[in-house]
């Protein structure tokens, strides 16, 4: 790989100009390369621009340091604030290190850093494609243009850039984007040990400019104090010839070289097909199911595949209500009652999982009574970051006014970490085979409470979040399984499944968007290991069968959770039950590709030219490469891959196995 990137620096670090050996690439004429956003506690969030500064820059070898000895804000405020940059060039790539020594009363909230502000790149622009880790991967053409969507219309300086932002750990799920242009792949990726909190950043000029901009950048979280030093994590940059996959290559190297090292999932759960989730007694009280319903609703999911129960509201107090304390109802059956419906879907052949939420904190309880101060998360303003719920049944007022009320636990505090593992012992009384502890992988709020173990460092939450996800799995049997919803990098590796709640877990569902932009590859390339679910197919509405034609090429376990999980289960829509059938028979024919867990992996191997609406995935597991190919097309094609012949007719699927060793 050659990193045909170059940057120079004006003498005094104020200017910057960006090129690329043998290509048109080119800056914006005196744009930043960093900015600064400091709070003194009533202008709290003051602007510095590098452009603005004076520093000294000096060069040894193949390490650039710039050093400023203060700054000044855009509205002529000077800061005692030391800022230390390097950039160090390996011939592969330029990595960029920051420190920020504060010696003012201004508070370094962030730092955005490397600022790489274009003014083209290599191709035209309107062929440029941007790939960003929102959910499970994006692919935006011409970014140029598209990213005006991104307008607040209000809320926003929209009038400088017009930005869009993309928080890890979520919903971005990786630190690491990157820009297709002509034959070259521009990779920015933060190479972070600790998976620290951070944002991902694009924007364009604002709509009076008529001069083109694309700016990358990380925004990192220092939030230095008076007489703090905090250094930020490297961030890697290289511009070679490639494509998308040079940059998750990159990002995956790293990654499975420090921090992800993903626990081997328990042997059940590897060939897990999906599960029907199910709420037992719903938020506004009324009962669907009883303990004694739940071997019924497992022997109709067997019917067409399905080898596991999610059950959601088994609790006295209601589903979404009284957390985190959880006791059994009497009325749906009593401690003996869940414990003989677990242990008969067992007998039958089935997996039971309890659900167990592992961030909200029912602000009616007195748990959040006695212990609030000590558990909840707090914002940058000092009070408590606030939810509500409006789940309704049949009237206005929940649906409107909402009913409950929930704060977050900061998960980097010994009374939340207790309580996860109190609630972990309390649901192994009744023997499941698995404990899901919602929402821990998501719910990307930084906590401002001091006292916590986190300290002064609001961005460094997830290695708490992954110390207990490890202290859970550690009181767990041998065949005990733990999951948690949405995917990031970091705590998927602590876990032996994710339920899927990001872009890119459904096709044509509310929270996908523009279908156009998803793309799952960008996650699933560069992190093959997790076992994630697919989400959002509650009905047979329009295109339904082309989200569970997306969840299995993509190698989806299936989240079966028709009416929302309310009322009925999957037998009253057998022609959902039908096609799921017909999508597991055909994983199961393949086994070897989809279930073989460390030794199956989801790549992209092989450049393919399909027709438009046939979708395609490929897996290797050996010297042997299956295509899973889907089609959404409005009519029957006939295409080839790789010199065979494929008929697929409208919201149909496909396998095609070749041993890439003959």
């Amino acid at each position: 790989m050659k990193n045909i990137l170059r940057f120079s620096l004006s003498p005094d670090a104020s200017r910057i100009v960006w090129s690329a050996d043998g290509t048109p690439l080119a800056g914006t004429e005196g744009g930043d390369f960093w900015r600064i956003m400091a709070d003194d506690g009533y202008y709290i969030e003051m602007t510095v621009h590098s452009a603005d500064q004076h520093g000294t820059v000096t060069v040894d070898g193949s390490r650039t340091t710039v050093v400023y000895d203060g700054l000044v804000t855009d509205f002529g405020r000077k800061l005692d604030v030391k800022l230390t940059l390097t950039i160090t060039d390996s011939g592969d790539g330029y990595t960029f290190d920051a420190c920020a020594e504060n010696r003012g009363d201004a508070r370094i909230n962030e730092l955005e850093y490397p600022y790489i502000d274009l003014n083209r790149l290599v191709g035209e622009r309107a062929d440029d494609i941007l790939y960003r880790p929102a959910g499970m991967g994006e692919r935006i053409k011409n970014p140029w243009r598209a990213l005006g969507t991104a307008h607040t219309e209000y809320m926003s300086s929209d009038y400088n850039e017009i930005k869009s932002t993309i928080v890890y750990p979520r919903p971005g799920t990786m630190t690491w984007l990157g820009i297709q242009s002509d034959k070259y792949f521009l990779y920015m990726g933060r190479h972070d040990e600790r998976t620290r909190a951070c944002c991902l950043m694009n924007a364009i000029q604002p709509r009076e400019s008529k001069t083109p901009r694309l700016v990358s950048s990380i925004c990192h979280y220092p939030f230095a104090r008076r007489g703090e030093a905090i250094c930020t994590p490297p961030v890697v940059v290289t511009m070679a010839e490639g494509d998308w996959r040079l940059g998750s290559d990159i990002y995956g190297a790293f990654a499975h070289s420090t921090y992800f090292k993903p626990v081997e999932p328990r042997d059940w759960v590897k060939g897990m097909t999906g599960w029907q989730r199910i709420i037992l007694r719903h938020q506004f009280g009324e009962i669907f199911w009883k303990y004694e319903d739940l071997p019924r609703l497992y022997l109709e999911g067997k019917k067409y595949g399905l080898d596991t129960l999610l059950v959601f509201g088994w609790w006295r107090g209601r589903f979404d209500n009284g957390y985190p304390h959880y006791e059994v109802d009497p009325e749906l059956g009593g401690e003996e009652g869940l414990r003989a419906a677990i242990a008969e879907v067992q007998r039958l052949g089935g997996h039971v999982i309890l659900y167990n939420n592992g961030i909200l904190i029912d602000k009616n309880t007195d748990f959040y009574r006695e212990h609030h101060k000590e558990a909840a998360r707090i914002d940058i303003d000092g009070n408590e970051y606030e939810d509500h719920y409006k789940f309704e049944n049949n009237g206005t007022v929940l649906r409107n006014y909402g009913y409950k009320s929930f704060v977050d636990a900061c998960q980097a505090t010994k009374i939340w970490h207790d309580k996860l593992i109190e609630n972990g012992y309390f649901k192994l009384r009744f023997n499941p085979d698995s404990i899901f502890y919602d929402q821990i992988g998501g719910r990307s709020k930084l906590c401002f409470n001091p006292a916590h173990e986190h300290g002064y460092r609001p961005d460094d939450e997830m290695v708490y979040r992954r110390r207990n996800m490890r202290d859970v799995r550690a009181i767990l049997g041998p065949d005990q399984a733990v999951g948690t919803e949405c995917v990031n990098d970091s705590l998927i590796c602590e876990v032996d499944y994710t339920h899927g709640c990001d872009r890119g877990a459904g096709y044509r569902s509310t929270l996908a968007g523009n279908v156009q932009t998803l793309f799952p590859e960008m996650y699933r390339r560069t992190f093959p290991e997790p076992i994630i679910s697919n989400r959002w197919i509650h009905d047979c509405r329009r295109g339904w069968k082309d989200d569970l034609n997306h969840a299995f090429i993509y190698g989806m376990r299936f989240d079966v959770a028709i009416w929302r999980c309310r009322k009925v289960g999957i037998a009253a829509l057998p022609e959902y039950g039908e096609h799921l059938k017909k999508l597991l028979d055909l994983k199961a024919e393949h086994s070897r590709f989809f279930y073989d867990w460390g030794r199956a992996r989801f790549v992209c191997d092989t450049d393919l030219t399909l027709p438009e609406g046939i979708h395609c995935c490929e897996y290797k597991n050996g010297d042997e490469h299956l295509f899973a190919m889907r089609s959404d097309a409005a009519e029957t094609l006939t295409f080839d891959i790789l010199g065979r012949s494929v008929t697929l007719a409208p919201q149909d699927v496909a396998c095609e196995v070749f041993d890439f060793s003959k």
